[in-house]
């Protein structure tokens, strides 16, 4: 009988779901960095340092092989690729032929994904853990994004929400973090002000969060203050993108408020948002929080997505 309430359960959960998902490239940001044009071509080379066990890009509870058109997306060559294209959008060269090369070492590269029953969100986290070389010295990055829908005609419905729009904060944060530890490039306070005034002009419609990504993608503190009030917000992807970008921004004089909305967070994934913020920081405070946290949670059932993701960062 519970071999077969087991079976009944997993069909439930699987539902009508496809074995495999065709996705879409990135459109590239479109916001141009003031003085992009000044800085020097460099050739992106992205290295493949997975551990040879840990190379399976999509797995979870659901089977979810992912393609481009036909063929299984290869995620670093994908990464390579809608990097370059980012940064184009952005108005920085890139140059395969030049001989400054600028090195991205991926070490972790992964998208989970996970449902619970035939009525609950099906969810993708996506994880990155990588560091951006140059000039002999190597920066740490790490990337977590979560997102989920309920399917509710059909898992097609998934596919934007759960897998495009992740993989294209992917590609847009780490070309970000690039942007901030390589080029220095920002965004101008006009167009700060632009984004702001479009996700005021939309807050009782249900404004995207995807601009409230851009602003932490922007590399402009000006825009601070407003992701601040954004931490607080009643849209739950809003807040968690406010939150991720404040440690987009290095904002490193909010480390007491994303500790105190992480241990008071709405949810699990404002919680895990405000531990990614903090790891973005990176100053030794905040790292030092991060293992502390981890100890503390050593025999608790949070313990398996909280090491996941401070993992990223220690």
């Amino acid at each position: 009988m519970k071999k077969l309430i087991l079976l009944a359960s997993f069909a439930l959960i699987q539902g009508c779901a496809p074995t495999s998902y065709i996705v879409k490239t990135p459109t590239p940001s479109n916001i141009t960095y003031i003085d992009a044009e000044k800085v020097a071509s460099k050739a992106l080379v992205v290295k493949d340092n997975r551990a040879e066990g840990e190379k399976v890009f999509s797995s979870g509870i659901l089977s979810a092989e992912l393609k481009i058109g036909k063929a299984p997306i290869e995620p670093i060559s994908y990464l390579k690729k809608n990097i370059e294209l980012e940064l184009l959008g952005r108005g920085i060269p890139v140059n395969i032929e030049s001989g400054e090369a600028l090195d991205i070492d991926v070490d972790k590269l992964y998208i989970k994904n996970h449902r619970l029953n035939g009525f609950s969100p099906f969810v993708t986290f996506t994880y990155l853990k990588a560091a951006i070389v140059h000039d002999n010295v190597k920066t740490p990055v790490g990337i977590f994004i979560r997102r989920g829908k309920v399917p509710v005609w059909s898992f097609d419905e998934i596919v934007e929400p759960t897998l495009n729009e992740p993989l294209s904060l992917l590609v847009k944060e780490l070309t970000a973090k690039v942007n901030a530890t390589v080029y220095k490039q920002s965004i101008s306070d006009a167009d700060v002000e632009t984004l702001i005034a479009k996700l005021k002009s939309k807050v009782k419609k249900g404004s995207s969060y995807l601009d409230v990504y851009q602003l932490g993608f922007g590399n402009n503190p000006s825009a601070i203050p407003f992701l601040k009030e954004l931490t607080s917000s009643d849209d739950e992807y809003k807040r968690q993108a406010a939150i991720s970008s404040l440690g987009i921004l290095k904002a490193v004089d909010e480390l007491e408020l994303l500790k105190s909305l992480y241990a008071n967070g709405k949810s699990w994934s404002d919680k895990a948002m405000s531990l990614k913020a903090i790891g973005d920081l990176g100053t030794k405070k905040g790292l030092d929080f991060l293992r502390e946290e981890q100890k503390a949670i050593v025999n608790d059932s949070k313990k398996y997505w909280v090491n996941d993701l401070i993992n990223l960062y220690l």
